[in-house]
Protein backbone atom coordinates (compact mmCIF):
# COMPACT_ATOMS: atom_id res chain seq x y z
CA UNK A 1 0.00 0.00 0.00
CA UNK A 2 2.88 2.38 0.78
CA UNK A 3 4.17 1.90 -2.76
CA UNK A 4 0.73 2.57 -4.23
CA UNK A 5 0.28 5.89 -2.41
CA UNK A 6 3.90 7.06 -2.75
CA UNK A 7 3.12 9.48 -5.65
CA UNK A 8 0.74 11.41 -3.37
CA UNK A 9 2.72 11.03 -0.14
CA UNK A 10 3.02 14.79 0.41
CA UNK A 11 -0.70 15.37 -0.09
CA UNK A 12 -1.58 12.60 2.37
CA UNK A 13 0.84 13.91 4.99
CA UNK A 14 -0.73 17.36 4.74
CA UNK A 15 -4.17 15.76 4.91
CA UNK A 16 -3.37 13.74 8.06
CA UNK A 17 -1.86 16.76 9.83
CA UNK A 18 -4.83 18.95 8.93
CA UNK A 19 -7.32 16.28 9.98
CA UNK A 20 -5.60 15.92 13.36
CA UNK A 21 -5.77 19.67 13.90
CA UNK A 22 -9.48 19.65 13.07
CA UNK A 23 -10.24 16.80 15.48
CA UNK A 24 -8.12 18.08 18.39
CA UNK A 25 -9.75 21.50 18.04
CA UNK A 26 -12.98 19.93 19.34
CA UNK A 27 -11.92 19.92 22.97
CA UNK A 28 -14.41 17.84 24.97
CA UNK A 29 -14.27 14.70 27.09
CA UNK A 30 -14.72 12.52 23.98
CA UNK A 31 -11.87 14.09 22.00
CA UNK A 32 -9.34 11.40 22.93
CA UNK A 33 -11.68 8.60 21.86
CA UNK A 34 -12.57 10.47 18.67
CA UNK A 35 -8.90 10.93 17.78
CA UNK A 36 -8.26 7.24 18.49
CA UNK A 37 -11.19 6.26 16.28
CA UNK A 38 -10.23 8.51 13.37
CA UNK A 39 -6.59 7.44 13.35
CA UNK A 40 -6.89 3.73 14.25
CA UNK A 41 -5.64 1.98 11.09
CA UNK A 42 -8.01 3.78 8.68
CA UNK A 43 -8.10 2.86 5.00
CA UNK A 44 -8.38 6.52 3.85
CA UNK A 45 -9.61 5.28 0.47
CA UNK A 46 -11.74 8.32 -0.29
CA UNK A 47 -8.95 10.89 0.28
CA UNK A 48 -6.49 8.70 -1.63
CA UNK A 49 -8.83 8.58 -4.63
CA UNK A 50 -9.41 12.32 -4.43
CA UNK A 51 -5.69 13.11 -4.46
CA UNK A 52 -5.02 10.67 -7.31
CA UNK A 53 -7.94 12.08 -9.31
CA UNK A 54 -6.71 15.63 -8.68
CA UNK A 55 -3.28 14.71 -10.04
CA UNK A 56 -4.76 12.96 -13.08
CA UNK A 57 -7.00 15.98 -13.74
CA UNK A 58 -4.04 18.32 -13.17
CA UNK A 59 -5.85 20.32 -10.50
CA UNK A 60 -3.73 22.63 -8.37
CA UNK A 61 -6.17 24.04 -5.84
CA UNK A 62 -6.14 24.24 -2.00
CA UNK A 63 -9.77 23.12 -2.11
CA UNK A 64 -8.59 19.57 -2.93
CA UNK A 65 -7.50 19.06 0.70
CA UNK A 66 -10.82 20.46 1.94
CA UNK A 67 -12.75 18.10 -0.34
CA UNK A 68 -10.73 15.17 1.01
CA UNK A 69 -11.35 16.28 4.61
CA UNK A 70 -15.08 16.67 4.02
CA UNK A 71 -15.47 13.20 2.52
CA UNK A 72 -13.44 11.54 5.29
CA UNK A 73 -15.35 13.34 8.06
CA UNK A 74 -18.71 12.36 6.56
CA UNK A 75 -17.52 8.78 6.08
CA UNK A 76 -16.42 8.46 9.71
CA UNK A 77 -19.65 10.04 10.93
CA UNK A 78 -21.58 7.42 8.95
CA UNK A 79 -19.50 4.64 10.55
CA UNK A 80 -20.37 5.85 14.05
CA UNK A 81 -24.05 6.01 13.13
CA UNK A 82 -23.91 2.60 11.42
CA UNK A 83 -22.50 1.08 14.60
CA UNK A 84 -25.53 2.36 16.50
CA UNK A 85 -27.96 0.98 13.94
CA UNK A 86 -26.20 -2.40 13.83
CA UNK A 87 -25.38 -2.41 17.56
CA UNK A 88 -21.75 -3.12 16.71
CA UNK A 89 -19.35 -3.53 19.63
CA UNK A 90 -16.00 -3.42 17.80
CA UNK A 91 -14.71 -1.15 15.05
CA UNK A 92 -11.05 -1.11 13.94
CA UNK A 93 -10.15 -3.42 16.83
CA UNK A 94 -11.50 -0.94 19.39
CA UNK A 95 -14.82 -0.62 21.23
CA UNK A 96 -17.31 1.45 19.23
CA UNK A 97 -18.76 4.68 20.59
CA UNK A 98 -22.06 2.83 20.86
CA UNK A 99 -20.48 0.08 22.98
CA UNK A 100 -18.51 2.46 25.19
CA UNK A 101 -20.94 5.32 25.68
CA UNK A 102 -24.36 4.17 24.48
CA UNK A 103 -26.49 5.37 21.60
CA UNK A 104 -27.13 8.93 22.85
CA UNK A 105 -23.50 10.02 23.02
CA UNK A 106 -22.63 8.00 19.90
CA UNK A 107 -25.31 9.87 17.93
CA UNK A 108 -23.95 13.18 19.19
CA UNK A 109 -20.38 12.24 18.25
CA UNK A 110 -21.44 11.25 14.74
CA UNK A 111 -23.40 14.48 14.48
CA UNK A 112 -20.34 16.42 15.65
CA UNK A 113 -18.28 15.02 12.77
CA UNK A 114 -21.08 15.90 10.35
CA UNK A 115 -21.23 19.46 11.70
CA UNK A 116 -17.45 19.82 11.24
CA UNK A 117 -17.85 18.60 7.66
CA UNK A 118 -20.68 21.08 7.09
CA UNK A 119 -18.50 23.88 8.46
CA UNK A 120 -15.76 22.89 6.00
CA UNK A 121 -18.30 22.76 3.16
CA UNK A 122 -19.46 26.30 3.99
CA UNK A 123 -15.96 27.60 3.17
CA UNK A 124 -15.90 25.99 -0.29
CA UNK A 125 -18.29 27.03 -3.08
CA UNK A 126 -22.03 26.95 -3.60
CA UNK A 127 -21.59 24.35 -6.33
CA UNK A 128 -19.58 22.05 -4.06
CA UNK A 129 -22.13 22.56 -1.28
CA UNK A 130 -24.93 21.45 -3.61
CA UNK A 131 -22.94 18.36 -4.68
CA UNK A 132 -22.42 17.17 -1.11
CA UNK A 133 -26.02 17.95 -0.12
CA UNK A 134 -27.30 15.88 -3.03
CA UNK A 135 -24.94 12.96 -2.42
CA UNK A 136 -25.44 12.85 1.36
CA UNK A 137 -29.21 12.78 0.82
CA UNK A 138 -28.87 9.93 -1.71
CA UNK A 139 -26.65 7.99 0.72
CA UNK A 140 -29.23 8.27 3.50
CA UNK A 141 -31.98 7.21 1.09
CA UNK A 142 -29.90 4.11 0.33
CA UNK A 143 -29.68 3.31 4.04
CA UNK A 144 -33.44 3.79 4.41
CA UNK A 145 -34.05 1.49 1.44
CA UNK A 146 -31.85 -1.14 3.08
CA UNK A 147 -33.90 -0.96 6.26
CA UNK A 148 -37.13 -1.07 4.27
CA UNK A 149 -36.07 -4.44 2.90
CA UNK A 150 -34.76 -5.98 6.11
CA UNK A 151 -35.34 -9.72 6.45
CA UNK A 152 -36.33 -9.89 2.79
CA UNK A 153 -34.51 -11.73 0.03
CA UNK A 154 -34.74 -9.07 -2.68
CA UNK A 155 -33.92 -9.40 -6.36
CA UNK A 156 -30.42 -8.51 -7.52
CA UNK A 157 -31.46 -5.19 -9.06
CA UNK A 158 -32.93 -3.94 -5.77
CA UNK A 159 -29.81 -5.07 -3.91
CA UNK A 160 -27.47 -3.35 -6.39
CA UNK A 161 -29.44 -0.08 -6.37
CA UNK A 162 -29.44 0.04 -2.58
CA UNK A 163 -25.78 -0.96 -2.35
CA UNK A 164 -24.68 1.61 -4.91
CA UNK A 165 -26.70 4.38 -3.25
CA UNK A 166 -25.37 3.87 0.26
CA UNK A 167 -21.70 3.48 -0.71
CA UNK A 168 -21.00 5.04 -4.12
CA UNK A 169 -22.42 8.50 -3.49
CA UNK A 170 -19.67 9.70 -1.18
CA UNK A 171 -16.97 8.45 -3.56
CA UNK A 172 -18.79 10.22 -6.41
CA UNK A 173 -19.20 13.44 -4.40
CA UNK A 174 -15.45 13.84 -4.02
CA UNK A 175 -14.86 13.46 -7.75
CA UNK A 176 -17.77 15.73 -8.72
CA UNK A 177 -16.41 18.38 -6.34
CA UNK A 178 -13.09 18.19 -8.21
CA UNK A 179 -14.92 18.68 -11.51
CA UNK A 180 -15.86 22.18 -10.33
CA UNK A 181 -12.20 23.09 -10.92
CA UNK A 182 -11.90 21.46 -14.34
CA UNK A 183 -13.92 19.77 -17.07
CA UNK A 184 -15.94 16.64 -16.30
CA UNK A 185 -14.26 13.32 -17.08
CA UNK A 186 -16.84 10.62 -17.79
CA UNK A 187 -14.26 7.81 -17.70
CA UNK A 188 -13.21 8.64 -14.14
CA UNK A 189 -16.84 9.05 -13.12
CA UNK A 190 -17.81 5.65 -14.53
CA UNK A 191 -14.71 4.14 -12.95
CA UNK A 192 -15.52 5.32 -9.42
CA UNK A 193 -19.19 4.32 -9.71
CA UNK A 194 -18.23 0.75 -10.61
CA UNK A 195 -15.36 0.64 -8.13
CA UNK A 196 -17.57 1.75 -5.23
CA UNK A 197 -20.21 -0.86 -6.08
CA UNK A 198 -17.60 -3.62 -6.28
CA UNK A 199 -16.00 -2.40 -3.05
CA UNK A 200 -19.27 -2.63 -1.10
CA UNK A 201 -20.16 -6.05 -2.51
CA UNK A 202 -16.68 -7.28 -1.53
CA UNK A 203 -17.31 -5.98 2.00
CA UNK A 204 -20.61 -7.86 2.02
CA UNK A 205 -18.83 -11.03 0.93
CA UNK A 206 -16.15 -10.59 3.61
CA UNK A 207 -18.87 -10.11 6.23
CA UNK A 208 -20.63 -13.26 5.02
CA UNK A 209 -17.39 -15.22 5.32
CA UNK A 210 -16.54 -13.80 8.74
CA UNK A 211 -19.56 -13.78 11.05
CA UNK A 212 -22.62 -13.13 8.85
CA UNK A 213 -23.58 -10.18 11.08
CA UNK A 214 -25.29 -8.54 8.09
CA UNK A 215 -27.55 -11.56 7.71
CA UNK A 216 -28.20 -11.70 11.46
CA UNK A 217 -29.29 -8.05 11.28
CA UNK A 218 -31.68 -8.87 8.44
CA UNK A 219 -29.57 -7.38 5.65
CA UNK A 220 -29.55 -10.09 3.00
CA UNK A 221 -26.56 -9.44 0.74
CA UNK A 222 -25.39 -10.89 -2.59
CA UNK A 223 -23.95 -14.19 -1.23
CA UNK A 224 -27.38 -14.84 0.28
CA UNK A 225 -29.22 -13.86 -2.90
CA UNK A 226 -26.95 -16.02 -5.05
CA UNK A 227 -26.59 -18.75 -2.40
CA UNK A 228 -22.96 -18.77 -3.49
CA UNK A 229 -19.81 -16.99 -2.33
CA UNK A 230 -17.97 -18.05 -5.48
CA UNK A 231 -20.60 -16.55 -7.78
CA UNK A 232 -20.57 -13.34 -5.73
CA UNK A 233 -16.76 -13.09 -6.00
CA UNK A 234 -17.05 -13.61 -9.76
CA UNK A 235 -19.58 -10.75 -9.87
CA UNK A 236 -17.11 -8.44 -8.11
CA UNK A 237 -14.36 -9.44 -10.53
CA UNK A 238 -16.58 -8.57 -13.50
CA UNK A 239 -17.43 -5.14 -12.09
CA UNK A 240 -13.74 -4.54 -11.36
CA UNK A 241 -12.89 -5.29 -14.98
CA UNK A 242 -15.56 -2.83 -16.13
CA UNK A 243 -14.13 -0.18 -13.78
CA UNK A 244 -10.54 -0.71 -14.95
CA UNK A 245 -11.65 -0.62 -18.60
CA UNK A 246 -12.73 2.98 -18.05
CA UNK A 247 -9.13 3.90 -17.30
CA UNK A 248 -7.92 2.84 -20.76
CA UNK A 249 -8.63 6.31 -22.14
CA UNK A 250 -6.94 8.09 -19.25
CA UNK A 251 -3.50 9.52 -20.03
CA UNK A 252 -0.70 7.29 -18.74
CA UNK A 253 1.01 8.53 -15.58
CA UNK A 254 2.30 7.30 -12.23
CA UNK A 255 -1.06 8.37 -10.79
CA UNK A 256 -2.98 6.18 -13.22
CA UNK A 257 -0.70 3.27 -12.30
CA UNK A 258 -1.44 3.87 -8.62
CA UNK A 259 -5.17 3.99 -9.38
CA UNK A 260 -5.01 0.61 -11.12
CA UNK A 261 -2.87 -0.95 -8.38
CA UNK A 262 -5.14 0.46 -5.66
CA UNK A 263 -8.17 -1.03 -7.39
CA UNK A 264 -6.58 -4.46 -7.69
CA UNK A 265 -5.28 -4.32 -4.12
CA UNK A 266 -8.53 -3.31 -2.42
CA UNK A 267 -10.76 -5.58 -4.55
CA UNK A 268 -8.60 -8.68 -4.39
CA UNK A 269 -10.51 -11.86 -3.55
Amino acid sequence: MNKIISPIKNELELFENTLKEVILKENNFLTYDLEKFIFANPKRLRPIFIFLFARILKIENPLVVDIALITELIHNASLIHDDIIDEEKIRRNNPTFFEKYGSKLAVLEGDLLLSIALEKISFTTLEISKIFAKRIKATIQGEIKQNENLNQLTDIETYLNKTSAKTANLFIAGLEALFTSTSKNENLLNFIKNYALAFQIKNDIDNFKKDKSDIKNGNYTLPMIYSSIEKSIEYVENIKKIALKELDLIEDSIYKVSLIELTNYTLRS
